[in-house]
């Protein structure tokens, strides 16, 4: 045999070889690829929101009016009672409250009964705003409490009047974002808790998002002189934690 056909001969069957060699390398390759996809993918399931797995709804009808409900005041006759309070007007309701009674706002608070009475009784609001209202709506009953009433405000006013005995009038149409309140009781029908003043969407209304008479203040003007009466500001260090977090982002962007 000559070189030239052992040549021939040989190249061939070193394609060949190197075919193979290159066709198993793929299919270790290929096999990687899908089995790391397949890991991707499995984590991506686990990491990923599942909305279905969390989402449930309670049956307030049988929470409240079921036998689980063991408080002696029906939900319907609780919001009655609960109305009632309201209508008297805070500064007439000493007798109404129970000995262990607080009031609680964002910022106000625990106070007790003896506190909270004096506090409402030397404040009038409607010499300030003759025209105020509250504007109460959306009174229910707590299902997870059935001796609460939850009811919201938007308070509304215009301040024509002299406030708290020293802000002159400055015809200001001051508007309230949507705020939560809720009133407590025991089975006496005595209150036990009032909390008030938590600002459900911030950006409504006039006040710069507070609730409460801080709101009051600040849309005619008049901002009490202390931080919490103030609107909303980020501090520093959440600032800080925000620009991590979008650093974080933008790296593991980069990575994927």
């Amino acid at each position: 045999m000559t070189v030239a056909m052992t040549v021939a001969f040989a190249r061939p069957t070193r394609v060949a070889h190197r075919a193979r060699r290159w066709d198993a390398r793929e299919k270790v390759t290929s096999t990687s690829m899908v089995r790391r996809a397949s890991a991707s993918s499995d984590a991506t399931a686990c990491d990923a929101p599942n909305p279905s797995a969390i989402y449930d709804v309670c049956d307030e009808r049988e929470m409240l009016y079921g036998g689980s409900n063991a408080f002696a005041i029906g939900p319907d006759e609780l919001i009655l009672r609960c109305k009632a309070v309201l209508r008297a007007g805070f500064a007439e309701i000493a007798d109404d409250l129970s000995e262990d009674f607080q009031f609680v706002g964002p910022v106000v608070g625990p106070l007790g009964p003896e506190a909270f009475v004096k506090a409402v009784g030397g404040f009038d609001l409607t010499t300030g705003f003759p025209d105020m209202k509250s504007n109460y709506y959306h009174f229910r009953v707590d299902p997870y409490e059935t001796n609460r009433v939850w009811f919201t405000s938007r308070t509304t006013g215009t301040h024509t009047g002299t406030l708290a005995g020293r802000f002159e009038a400055t015809g200001t149409r001051v508007e309230c974002p949507p705020q939560a309140l809720s009133m407590t009781f025991n089975e006496k029908g005595q209150v036990t808790k009032v909390t008030v003043g938590v600002v459900m969407d911030r950006t409504l209304g006039n006040t710069g998002g507070l609730g409460g008479v801080f709101g009051l203040f600040y849309a005619i003007g008049s901002p009490l002189p202390f931080p919490e009466a103030r609107p909303w500001k980020m501090s520093k260090r959440y600032k800080l934690f925000q620009f991590l977090g979008r650093l974080a982002n933008r790296r593991r962007g980069s990575d994927d």
